[in-house]
Protein backbone atom coordinates (compact mmCIF):
# COMPACT_ATOMS: atom_id res chain seq x y z
CA UNK A 1 0.00 0.00 0.00
CA UNK A 2 3.24 2.33 0.66
CA UNK A 3 4.78 1.96 -2.03
CA UNK A 4 1.45 2.67 -4.25
CA UNK A 5 1.15 6.01 -2.76
CA UNK A 6 4.37 6.84 -3.10
CA UNK A 7 4.41 5.81 -6.63
CA UNK A 8 1.13 8.15 -6.87
CA UNK A 9 3.02 10.91 -5.54
CA UNK A 10 6.02 10.87 -7.56
CA UNK A 11 3.70 10.88 -10.24
CA UNK A 12 1.57 13.98 -9.20
CA UNK A 13 5.30 15.72 -8.66
CA UNK A 14 6.10 14.81 -12.23
CA UNK A 15 2.40 16.60 -13.42
CA UNK A 16 3.12 19.32 -11.60
CA UNK A 17 6.61 19.93 -12.61
CA UNK A 18 5.31 19.81 -15.84
CA UNK A 19 3.05 22.73 -15.22
CA UNK A 20 5.80 25.23 -14.16
CA UNK A 21 6.72 27.83 -16.55
CA UNK A 22 10.62 28.29 -16.23
CA UNK A 23 11.69 31.98 -17.35
CA UNK A 24 15.09 32.26 -17.36
CA UNK A 25 16.35 35.84 -15.95
CA UNK A 26 18.63 36.63 -19.62
CA UNK A 27 15.70 35.94 -21.82
CA UNK A 28 13.26 38.28 -20.04
CA UNK A 29 13.22 42.36 -20.74
CA UNK A 30 12.56 43.29 -17.47
CA UNK A 31 10.21 46.57 -17.80
CA UNK A 32 11.00 49.10 -14.75
CA UNK A 33 9.27 52.22 -16.37
CA UNK A 34 6.33 52.83 -18.66
CA UNK A 35 5.54 55.94 -20.23
CA UNK A 36 2.30 57.38 -21.90
CA UNK A 37 1.50 60.12 -24.36
CA UNK A 38 -0.79 61.22 -26.86
CA UNK A 39 -0.55 60.41 -30.59
CA UNK A 40 -1.88 60.94 -33.52
CA UNK A 41 -5.86 59.67 -34.19
CA UNK A 42 -6.64 58.96 -30.97
CA UNK A 43 -3.75 56.60 -30.52
CA UNK A 44 -1.57 55.62 -27.52
CA UNK A 45 2.29 56.64 -27.52
CA UNK A 46 3.84 53.76 -25.33
CA UNK A 47 7.48 53.99 -24.04
CA UNK A 48 8.76 51.03 -21.54
CA UNK A 49 12.70 51.12 -19.99
CA UNK A 50 13.70 47.78 -19.55
CA UNK A 51 16.60 45.75 -17.95
CA UNK A 52 17.98 43.20 -20.19
CA UNK A 53 20.57 40.74 -18.38
CA UNK A 54 23.05 39.30 -20.37
CA UNK A 55 25.99 36.45 -18.25
CA UNK A 56 28.78 38.41 -20.78
CA UNK A 57 28.24 41.88 -19.76
CA UNK A 58 26.38 43.80 -17.26
CA UNK A 59 22.76 44.70 -16.57
CA UNK A 60 22.06 46.36 -20.02
CA UNK A 61 19.02 49.48 -20.75
CA UNK A 62 16.75 49.04 -23.48
CA UNK A 63 14.46 51.57 -24.26
CA UNK A 64 11.36 50.43 -27.09
CA UNK A 65 7.95 52.71 -28.19
CA UNK A 66 5.44 52.33 -30.09
CA UNK A 67 2.24 53.38 -31.06
CA UNK A 68 -1.41 51.62 -30.44
CA UNK A 69 -5.23 52.05 -28.92
CA UNK A 70 -4.13 50.79 -25.84
CA UNK A 71 -1.35 50.55 -23.35
CA UNK A 72 -1.69 46.50 -23.68
CA UNK A 73 -1.63 46.96 -27.49
CA UNK A 74 1.43 48.90 -26.90
CA UNK A 75 2.86 46.14 -24.99
CA UNK A 76 2.07 43.57 -27.78
CA UNK A 77 3.79 45.91 -30.39
CA UNK A 78 6.60 46.53 -28.27
CA UNK A 79 7.12 41.98 -27.56
CA UNK A 80 8.10 42.98 -31.97
CA UNK A 81 10.88 45.17 -31.00
CA UNK A 82 12.79 42.95 -28.89
CA UNK A 83 14.38 39.61 -28.40
CA UNK A 84 13.48 39.55 -24.62
CA UNK A 85 9.85 38.54 -23.28
CA UNK A 86 8.64 41.80 -22.05
CA UNK A 87 7.49 41.27 -17.89
CA UNK A 88 5.86 43.63 -15.65
CA UNK A 89 6.92 42.46 -12.44
CA UNK A 90 9.49 44.82 -11.67
CA UNK A 91 7.84 47.86 -12.54
CA UNK A 92 8.64 50.70 -10.60
CA UNK A 93 7.42 54.41 -11.56
CA UNK A 94 4.45 55.14 -14.46
CA UNK A 95 4.97 58.38 -16.36
CA UNK A 96 1.99 60.24 -18.54
CA UNK A 97 3.07 63.35 -20.95
CA UNK A 98 1.58 66.40 -19.48
CA UNK A 99 -0.72 66.90 -22.18
CA UNK A 100 -2.12 63.27 -21.87
CA UNK A 101 -2.52 63.98 -18.08
CA UNK A 102 -4.74 67.20 -18.80
CA UNK A 103 -7.32 65.14 -20.38
CA UNK A 104 -7.44 62.27 -17.84
CA UNK A 105 -5.60 59.13 -16.88
CA UNK A 106 -7.93 57.27 -15.24
CA UNK A 107 -8.60 54.21 -18.03
CA UNK A 108 -4.68 54.42 -17.89
CA UNK A 109 -4.29 53.80 -13.88
CA UNK A 110 -6.73 51.36 -14.23
CA UNK A 111 -5.04 49.04 -16.70
CA UNK A 112 -2.07 49.16 -13.99
CA UNK A 113 -4.35 48.16 -10.65
CA UNK A 114 -5.77 44.92 -12.97
CA UNK A 115 -2.56 43.94 -13.97
CA UNK A 116 -1.80 40.82 -11.17
CA UNK A 117 2.13 41.40 -11.42
CA UNK A 118 2.35 45.16 -10.63
CA UNK A 119 2.87 45.93 -7.14
CA UNK A 120 -0.05 48.72 -5.57
CA UNK A 121 3.17 50.72 -5.02
CA UNK A 122 4.69 51.53 -7.85
CA UNK A 123 4.56 55.15 -8.13
CA UNK A 124 2.95 57.81 -11.05
CA UNK A 125 4.62 60.85 -12.26
CA UNK A 126 3.57 63.86 -14.74
CA UNK A 127 6.26 64.31 -17.73
CA UNK A 128 6.91 68.63 -18.00
CA UNK A 129 6.69 67.43 -21.64
CA UNK A 130 6.40 63.98 -22.96
CA UNK A 131 6.62 60.91 -21.14
CA UNK A 132 9.31 59.98 -24.30
CA UNK A 133 11.48 62.66 -24.39
CA UNK A 134 11.90 62.21 -20.45
CA UNK A 135 12.51 58.36 -20.51
CA UNK A 136 14.86 58.91 -23.65
CA UNK A 137 16.90 62.30 -22.43
CA UNK A 138 20.62 61.72 -22.01
CA UNK A 139 21.72 62.46 -18.57
CA UNK A 140 25.17 63.84 -17.85
CA UNK A 141 25.81 61.45 -15.36
CA UNK A 142 25.21 57.85 -16.48
CA UNK A 143 22.77 55.18 -14.62
CA UNK A 144 22.44 51.60 -15.08
CA UNK A 145 18.55 51.99 -15.58
CA UNK A 146 16.66 55.23 -16.11
CA UNK A 147 13.79 53.80 -14.70
CA UNK A 148 15.31 52.42 -11.03
CA UNK A 149 17.32 55.67 -11.11
CA UNK A 150 13.19 57.58 -11.02
CA UNK A 151 12.18 55.70 -8.66
CA UNK A 152 14.57 55.89 -6.23
CA UNK A 153 14.34 59.97 -6.75
CA UNK A 154 10.71 59.81 -6.25
CA UNK A 155 11.38 57.67 -2.67
CA UNK A 156 14.33 59.60 -1.34
CA UNK A 157 11.98 62.66 -1.56
CA UNK A 158 9.20 60.66 0.15
CA UNK A 159 11.20 59.20 2.90
CA UNK A 160 12.71 62.83 3.52
CA UNK A 161 9.08 63.85 3.85
CA UNK A 162 8.98 66.42 1.38
CA UNK A 163 6.03 64.97 -0.60
CA UNK A 164 3.42 62.61 -0.32
CA UNK A 165 3.93 59.55 -1.82
CA UNK A 166 2.60 59.23 -5.07
CA UNK A 167 2.03 55.85 -5.07
CA UNK A 168 -0.60 53.69 -7.20
CA UNK A 169 -2.71 52.93 -4.11
CA UNK A 170 -2.75 56.50 -2.95
CA UNK A 171 -4.18 57.65 -6.58
CA UNK A 172 -6.54 54.95 -6.95
CA UNK A 173 -8.02 55.82 -3.03
CA UNK A 174 -8.17 59.86 -3.93
CA UNK A 175 -9.40 59.19 -7.09
CA UNK A 176 -12.55 56.75 -5.69
CA UNK A 177 -12.93 59.18 -2.81
CA UNK A 178 -15.52 61.71 -2.83
CA UNK A 179 -13.82 65.12 -2.03
CA UNK A 180 -10.35 64.14 -2.30
CA UNK A 181 -8.26 64.60 -5.42
CA UNK A 182 -4.56 62.96 -6.54
CA UNK A 183 -1.39 64.81 -6.50
CA UNK A 184 1.50 63.82 -8.36
CA UNK A 185 5.31 64.88 -8.65
CA UNK A 186 6.21 66.45 -12.15
CA UNK A 187 9.71 65.22 -13.20
CA UNK A 188 11.59 67.00 -15.77
CA UNK A 189 14.79 67.87 -17.68
CA UNK A 190 17.50 70.33 -17.48
CA UNK A 191 21.17 70.61 -18.04
CA UNK A 192 21.42 66.78 -18.30
CA UNK A 193 19.81 65.96 -15.11
CA UNK A 194 16.25 64.52 -14.56
CA UNK A 195 14.61 65.91 -11.41
CA UNK A 196 11.36 66.82 -9.67
CA UNK A 197 10.34 70.28 -10.80
CA UNK A 198 6.71 70.72 -9.50
CA UNK A 199 3.69 68.94 -8.71
CA UNK A 200 0.19 68.12 -10.54
CA UNK A 201 -2.88 69.32 -8.95
CA UNK A 202 -5.75 66.39 -10.22
CA UNK A 203 -9.21 67.57 -10.42
CA UNK A 204 -10.54 63.98 -10.33
CA UNK A 205 -8.23 61.92 -12.73
CA UNK A 206 -7.20 65.37 -14.87
CA UNK A 207 -4.54 67.37 -14.18
CA UNK A 208 -5.49 71.21 -13.93
CA UNK A 209 -3.10 73.33 -11.73
CA UNK A 210 1.06 72.86 -11.16
CA UNK A 211 2.15 74.26 -7.97
CA UNK A 212 6.02 74.77 -7.19
CA UNK A 213 8.44 72.75 -5.10
CA UNK A 214 7.90 75.21 -1.63
CA UNK A 215 4.10 75.26 -1.69
CA UNK A 216 3.92 71.82 -1.40
CA UNK A 217 5.21 71.91 2.18
CA UNK A 218 1.88 73.95 2.94
CA UNK A 219 -0.49 71.22 0.98
CA UNK A 220 1.54 68.16 2.60
CA UNK A 221 1.20 69.43 6.39
CA UNK A 222 -2.68 69.62 5.75
CA UNK A 223 -2.55 66.45 4.09
CA UNK A 224 0.10 64.07 6.48
CA UNK A 225 2.34 65.06 9.68
CA UNK A 226 5.70 65.40 9.66
CA UNK A 227 7.78 63.00 12.12
CA UNK A 228 11.56 64.96 12.31
CA UNK A 229 11.98 65.19 8.93
CA UNK A 230 10.95 67.60 6.21
CA UNK A 231 12.48 71.33 5.64
CA UNK A 232 10.96 74.61 4.84
CA UNK A 233 12.47 78.00 4.04
CA UNK A 234 10.23 81.45 5.05
CA UNK A 235 11.52 84.96 4.07
CA UNK A 236 10.13 87.29 6.78
CA UNK A 237 10.04 91.14 6.63
CA UNK A 238 13.71 92.56 8.21
CA UNK A 239 11.39 95.48 9.38
CA UNK A 240 9.79 93.21 12.28
CA UNK A 241 13.41 92.19 13.53
CA UNK A 242 14.96 95.55 13.38
CA UNK A 243 15.55 95.97 17.02
CA UNK A 244 17.14 92.47 16.88
CA UNK A 245 19.32 93.21 14.04
CA UNK A 246 23.04 95.93 14.47
CA UNK A 247 22.24 99.19 13.19
CA UNK A 248 25.55 98.66 10.79
CA UNK A 249 23.79 95.83 9.20
CA UNK A 250 20.75 97.61 8.05
CA UNK A 251 21.71 99.75 6.33
CA UNK A 252 24.40 98.55 4.40
CA UNK A 253 21.28 97.12 2.30
CA UNK A 254 20.59 98.75 -0.77
CA UNK A 255 16.97 97.48 -0.97
CA UNK A 256 14.10 99.28 0.54
CA UNK A 257 12.04 98.48 4.19
CA UNK A 258 9.49 96.91 2.42
CA UNK A 259 11.99 95.14 -0.17
CA UNK A 260 14.61 93.66 3.14
CA UNK A 261 13.87 90.32 3.68
CA UNK A 262 15.48 87.41 6.52
CA UNK A 263 15.59 84.57 5.14
CA UNK A 264 14.77 81.30 7.40
CA UNK A 265 15.55 77.56 7.20
CA UNK A 266 13.91 74.73 9.43
CA UNK A 267 14.60 71.66 9.50
CA UNK A 268 13.81 68.49 11.61
CA UNK A 269 9.96 68.90 11.75
CA UNK A 270 7.56 67.37 13.81
CA UNK A 271 3.53 68.63 13.22
CA UNK A 272 0.25 67.67 13.82
CA UNK A 273 -2.69 69.03 12.08
CA UNK A 274 -6.77 68.92 13.03
CA UNK A 275 -9.27 69.53 10.55
CA UNK A 276 -12.65 69.63 11.83
CA UNK A 277 -15.61 71.05 9.91
CA UNK A 278 -18.40 73.04 11.39
CA UNK A 279 -21.68 72.71 11.42
CA UNK A 280 -23.05 75.32 9.31
CA UNK A 281 -25.23 75.12 5.80
CA UNK A 282 -21.91 76.75 3.65
CA UNK A 283 -19.06 74.30 4.49
CA UNK A 284 -16.53 76.28 7.01
CA UNK A 285 -13.62 74.45 8.52
CA UNK A 286 -11.11 74.89 11.47
CA UNK A 287 -7.43 73.82 10.79
CA UNK A 288 -5.34 73.92 13.11
CA UNK A 289 -1.15 73.25 12.65
CA UNK A 290 1.65 72.58 15.16
CA UNK A 291 4.76 72.42 14.16
CA UNK A 292 7.94 71.70 16.57
CA UNK A 293 10.97 72.61 13.96
CA UNK A 294 14.92 73.44 14.54
CA UNK A 295 16.05 76.67 12.90
CA UNK A 296 18.47 75.23 10.67
CA UNK A 297 19.92 78.16 8.88
CA UNK A 298 19.33 82.24 9.10
CA UNK A 299 20.87 85.19 6.66
CA UNK A 300 21.09 88.00 9.35
CA UNK A 301 22.98 87.62 12.44
CA UNK A 302 20.14 88.00 15.40
CA UNK A 303 20.19 87.81 18.76
CA UNK A 304 19.27 84.04 19.00
CA UNK A 305 20.07 84.34 22.51
CA UNK A 306 17.42 86.68 23.60
CA UNK A 307 13.96 84.91 24.26
CA UNK A 308 12.17 88.03 22.75
CA UNK A 309 13.97 87.28 19.47
CA UNK A 310 12.65 83.21 19.29
CA UNK A 311 9.38 84.32 20.16
CA UNK A 312 9.33 87.14 17.74
CA UNK A 313 10.40 84.76 14.83
CA UNK A 314 8.13 82.06 15.93
CA UNK A 315 4.93 84.52 16.17
CA UNK A 316 5.98 85.43 12.52
CA UNK A 317 6.57 82.25 11.11
CA UNK A 318 3.61 81.52 12.18
CA UNK A 319 1.84 84.01 10.86
CA UNK A 320 3.93 83.18 7.16
CA UNK A 321 2.47 79.82 7.29
CA UNK A 322 -1.00 81.07 8.11
CA UNK A 323 -0.85 83.19 4.92
CA UNK A 324 0.86 80.61 2.40
CA UNK A 325 -1.73 77.85 3.62
CA UNK A 326 -4.83 80.68 2.78
CA UNK A 327 -3.25 81.14 -0.29
CA UNK A 328 -3.14 77.86 -1.67
CA UNK A 329 -6.45 76.67 -0.29
CA UNK A 330 -7.98 79.77 -2.53
CA UNK A 331 -6.08 78.60 -5.14
CA UNK A 332 -7.39 75.10 -4.73
CA UNK A 333 -10.49 76.63 -4.63
CA UNK A 334 -10.26 78.29 -8.13
CA UNK A 335 -9.40 75.29 -9.99
CA UNK A 336 -11.96 72.88 -7.70
CA UNK A 337 -9.77 70.48 -6.55
CA UNK A 338 -9.18 68.71 -3.31
CA UNK A 339 -6.08 66.88 -2.51
CA UNK A 340 -6.01 68.11 1.12
CA UNK A 341 -9.50 66.38 1.63
CA UNK A 342 -11.79 68.64 2.84
CA UNK A 343 -14.61 67.16 1.29
CA UNK A 344 -14.16 64.10 3.11
CA UNK A 345 -14.11 65.63 6.45
CA UNK A 346 -17.03 67.53 5.35
CA UNK A 347 -18.69 64.64 4.22
CA UNK A 348 -17.90 62.27 7.39
CA UNK A 349 -18.72 65.21 10.52
CA UNK A 350 -21.49 66.55 8.94
CA UNK A 351 -22.73 62.96 8.05
CA UNK A 352 -22.95 63.64 4.57
CA UNK A 353 -22.45 59.86 3.42
CA UNK A 354 -24.83 60.44 0.31
CA UNK A 355 -22.52 63.52 -0.81
CA UNK A 356 -21.69 63.00 -4.65
CA UNK A 357 -18.34 64.63 -6.40
CA UNK A 358 -20.53 67.09 -8.32
CA UNK A 359 -22.37 68.48 -5.12
CA UNK A 360 -19.17 68.90 -3.44
CA UNK A 361 -17.72 71.02 -6.13
CA UNK A 362 -20.35 73.25 -5.74
CA UNK A 363 -19.88 73.73 -2.34
CA UNK A 364 -16.36 73.61 -2.03
CA UNK A 365 -15.60 76.70 -4.09
CA UNK A 366 -17.96 78.51 -1.51
CA UNK A 367 -16.39 77.34 1.72
CA UNK A 368 -14.91 79.49 4.42
CA UNK A 369 -11.47 78.48 6.09
CA UNK A 370 -9.98 79.10 9.20
CA UNK A 371 -6.26 78.23 9.71
CA UNK A 372 -4.52 78.74 13.08
CA UNK A 373 -0.60 77.70 13.20
CA UNK A 374 1.41 77.70 16.38
CA UNK A 375 5.32 77.00 15.14
CA UNK A 376 7.27 76.15 17.86
CA UNK A 377 11.43 76.14 18.19
CA UNK A 378 12.82 73.27 19.43
CA UNK A 379 16.77 74.35 19.55
CA UNK A 380 18.57 77.01 17.07
CA UNK A 381 21.21 76.27 14.36
CA UNK A 382 24.33 77.46 12.05
CA UNK A 383 24.12 81.17 11.29
CA UNK A 384 25.16 82.14 8.14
Amino acid sequence: MKRYLLLLILLLLIFLTGCVEYKYLEKLGLITAVGYDEAENKELKGTVVLYQFNPAMQDVEKVLTSKANSSKGNRISQNFDTDHKLVSGQLRIAIYGRALASKGISHLVDTLERDSSIGNMVYLAVSDTTAEDLLTYQMVERHSNKGTYLYNLVKQNVESELMIAPTLQEFITDYGSVGKDPILPILSTSNGILGINGFAIFQRDKFVKEINKEDMFYIRSLVENYHTAGSFEVGLPMERFKSQISKSDIESEEETDEEKKVYIVFDSIKSDHKIEADKQNIPAFNIKLTIDARLHEITEELKLSDPKTLKLIEAETSKYIENKIMKNIKMLQEVNADPIGFGMEYRTRRNHASLTDKEWEEKYKDAEFDVNVQLNLIRTGVTD
